[in-house]
């Protein structure tokens, strides 16, 4: 067995090699992930959102209320305040699409597309866009720009504050990205590595019989259940710093 080549099949994006009319489509395993993620949440919570008056109906849109409470009263509200009520929307979507994502991975045959440093880049755009946005419209381009100088810094250290201020946001943006990509990828590295030492084991050990994986069984089902908390946790990770971040350019002071 080639551990590394193994390791790499499950965790690398993968080209599906597909061509319309001599056009090479980019089609890969992650973003046929993403898409089939988008596609069951739009349908999904369409369908969540309706008025049901069956008892699982009615569960599942107490529970979908219960979310968004959640989003709103834990996240958005506590790091935005009120003026945070407009963007709700977007934070609601970012949890819920990162989460979705992250979970896909643990479908056999299916990729966590959060392990690629593309998507966790483009949704860290998204995020500074959302914090750009929120500067500039409470606070005008001026008023936005004079937050990255804090009030009564002299005048002489002006140059030199300002553009660490800018670079200091460009970091917290990038910091999104990397924070969830090196957190999903290195956690199913370690899910493969451990099951991989299931069959190392059980072949180094025949003569030991079952009793020899049970350890290594145990461990890679500890694993799974912290991976399953990591999915969760990165999720509410990458949407509270979205909104503290978004939340500071708002209330400067």
């Amino acid at each position: 067995m080639d551990v590394a080549e193994t390791i790499s099949h499950h965790i690398l994006d993968h080209d599906w090699g597909v061509v319309l009319g001599g056009v090479r489509i980019p089609v890969t395993t992650h973003s046929v992930t993403i898409f089939a993620v988008s596609v069951l949440l739009v349908l999904g919570l369409a369908w969540a959102a309706r008025k049901h008056t069956s008892r699982g109906g009615k569960l599942v849109s107490v529970l979908l209320e219960e979310y968004v409470s959640f989003i709103r009263g834990g996240i958005v509200l506590p790091n935005m305040g009120v003026e945070g009520r407009s963007m709700l929307p977007y934070f609601c979507t970012l949890f819920l699409f990162i989460l979705s994502v992250n979970l896909a991975g643990m479908i056999p045959e299916m990729k966590t597309a959060t392990s690629n440093i593309s998507v966790t880049a483009a949704l860290a755009l998204c995020s500074g866009g959302i914090i750009l946005f929120s500067g500039l419209k409470y606070h005008g381009l001026w008023g936005f720009l004079k937050g990255f100088v804090p009030s009564g810094t002299p005048g002489w250290l002006v140059p030199l504050i300002f553009p660490l201020e800018v670079v200091s946001m460009v970091i917290k943006v990038c910091v999104l990205a990397i924070r969830l990509f090196a957190n999903m990828l290195s956690g199913h590295m370690v899910l493969i590595c451990l099951l991989l030492i299931i069959f190392i084991v059980g072949e180094m050990s025949k003569a030991a019989g079952a009793g020899a994986l049970l350890p290594a069984m145990g461990l890679e089902i500890f694993m799974t259940c912290l991976e399953l908390l990591v999915a969760f946790l990165q999720a509410y990770v990458f949407t509270l710093l979205t909104a503290i971040f978004a939340g500071s350019v708002i209330h400067t002071h």
